[in-house]
């Protein structure tokens, strides 16, 4: 059942180990969520230092993905009025009672449902979690994302160039964080990549799981904006990371 999700050293956890714990969704697991973001935060490139550069008080932002509160614990900290959409019930322990009352519980496909009070001069998208979505969710965010930002709004979003993608091919790599270590890769499927990851918690039990992802690149998007009638702009892009910026072309 599991197999087609995995590749080498995960594949044969598989049948390693007689009780194991799989999941298709890293995020609902506190070790694979803290292990995750811990290393978005190295590997970002200053995304949050952007961020900070770029808004000030004025400016109202709206972040798809909240996570553990990586950029919204600081926005906030910073003066930047910033609310939050986060698929995972489990990650708001991570966030104080103020933070909480900020962020709506559920996914881009709801995002115009939520009782917003007002438009923003901001959607981010930060992490490479653009790359959860599939080519048609993100085409009907795009959409709906209109009726949310301001004449001239942005959205920023950042995903790993396809040539990091395919560089990054079945390649494993071994963390240790916390005392506990953490093996983790991705392999290339079609259109999208498989991320894969497995640790032994310090009770003793084995986790193993693995996320679905699609692969963007810069003419894609291009592309996407401008049937919903959006400007794209490349803020960063270098061999492994591509920032880009959308802005809504509506007078």
């Amino acid at each position: 059942m599991y197999e087609a999700m995995f590749f080498g050293t995960f594949k044969s956890k598989l049948k390693e180990v007689a009780s194991l714990d799989i999941t298709n969704n890293i995020y609902e697991v506190p070790e694979f969520a803290s292990y995750y973001e811990s290393i978005a935060q190295k590997s970002m490139n200053g995304d949050l230092d952007y961020y900070l550069a770029s808004f000030d008080e004025s400016d109202r932002v709206l972040e798809i993905g909240t996570g553990n509160g990586r950029i919204l614990k600081p926005l906030l900290k910073h003066g930047i009025e910033i609310y939050g959409i986060e698929p995972e019930k489990e990650m708001l322990t991570f966030l104080n009672e103020e933070e909480k009352s900020r962020v709506y519980v559920g996914g881009i496909e709801e995002v115009r449902h939520f009782e917003h009070s007002g438009k923003y001069t901001h959607i981010i998208i930060p992490a490479t979690s653009v790359s959860l979505f599939e080519e048609q969710f993100f085409s009907a965010f795009l959409k709906n994302a209109k009726q949310l930002l301001t004449s001239k709004g942005k959205i920023l979003f950042d995903f790993l160039s396809p040539e990091c993608i395919e560089e990054l091919h079945e390649k494993v790599s071994v963390e240790k964080i916390n005392e506990q270590l953490f093996l983790s890769g991705n392999f290339v499927k079609g259109k999208q990549f498989i991320y894969n990851i497995y640790t032994k918690t310090t009770t003793g039990e084995r986790k193993l799981g693995y996320s679905v992802k699609n692969i963007y690149s810069i003419e894609q998007v291009n592309k996407l904006c401008k049937q919903f009638g959006y400007t794209a702009h490349v803020l960063r892009n270098n061999k492994d990371y591509i920032m880009m910026e959308v802005v809504n072309d509506e007078i």
